[in-house]
C-alpha cells in the first residue's frame, strides 16, 4: 500500500519550510524533544515512563552526533509569535540510512504549540519522497499510541506491539511498515 499523505510539503509555504538538517538547529531540537515528550498527556504512559523517554534535555552535541547519521530534515517557522533573528525549529524527522535500518523513522517530533498543524504530515512527505528516489522499498516506525493514528492515515500497517527499554522502563508502542513501491518497480 502506498502512504498517502494528505498535505505536501509545498503547501505549508510561506510561513513554515522544510530544509535538511543542519548542526545549527541541534539547541532547538534538543529542547522541542524534551517539550514534546513532556507534553503528552497520555492514559498509556506513565509519568515514570515520560520522565525515562525524556528526563532532561539531552546535550546539542548528543542531538548533532544522532541526527548526522541518518537523513534528517527540519521544520522551520519563519514567523513564530515572538519575532527572532533566525527562523524557529519547531519538528523533525530522521529516517535511518545503514544497511540493516535503513528506511526506519527513528524520530518524528514538534513542539507541542505546533502539533495539530499538519506539520507532521509535511514531514512525513518529504522523508517519502526522498526514501522513494533512493529506492527504498519501505519504510518502518515503532510508534508510540500518540503517533500510530498519524501514521496509520500515512499508509503504515500495524506489524506488531512493540517495547523499547529506556532507563528501566519499558515503553510500549507498535512497530509498523509502509510499502512504498514493489520490488519490481
Amino acid at each position: 500500500m502506498e502512504m498517502q499523505c494528505n498535505l505536501p510539503s509545498d503547501s505549508i509555504l510561506p510561513r513554515f519550510r522544510v530544509v535538511p538538517y543542519q548542526k545549527q538547529y541541534a539547541a532547538q531540537i534538543s529542547l522541542l524533544f524534551h517539550l514534546a515528550v513532556q507534553g503528552i498527556s497520555s492514559r498509556h504512559y506513565s509519568d515514570a515512563q515520560l520522565k525515562a523517554w525524556s528526563y532532561q534535555p539531552r546535550s546539542s552535541r548528543y542531538w548533532h552526533l544522532r541526527l548526522s547519521r541518518s537523513q534528517t530534515w527540519v521544520v522551520l517557522d519563519f514567523a513564530p509569535i515572538k519575532p527572532l533573528a533566525a527562523p524557529l525549529c519547531c519538528g523533525f524527522i530522521n529516517v535511518e540510512t545503514h544497511y540493516f535500518s535503513r528506511g526506519y523513522i527513528d524520530s518524528l517530533y514538534l513542539h507541542p504549540a505546533y502539533q495539530g498543524k499538519g506539520l507532521a504530515l509535511a514531514l512525513f512527505a518529504t522523508a517519502k519522497k526522498w526514501a522513494k528516489q533512493q529506492g527504498y522499498l519501505e519504510l518502518t516506525v515503532d510508534a508510540s499510541y500518540l503517533s500510530r493514528p498519524l501514521f496509520e492515515s500515512g499508509g503504515f500497517e500495524l506489524c506488531y506491539k512493540s517495547y523499547q527499554p529506556k532507563s528501566g522502563q519499558m515503553l510500549p508502542g507498535f512497530f509498523m511498515r509502509c510499502q512504498l513501491q514493489s520490488a519490481s518497480e
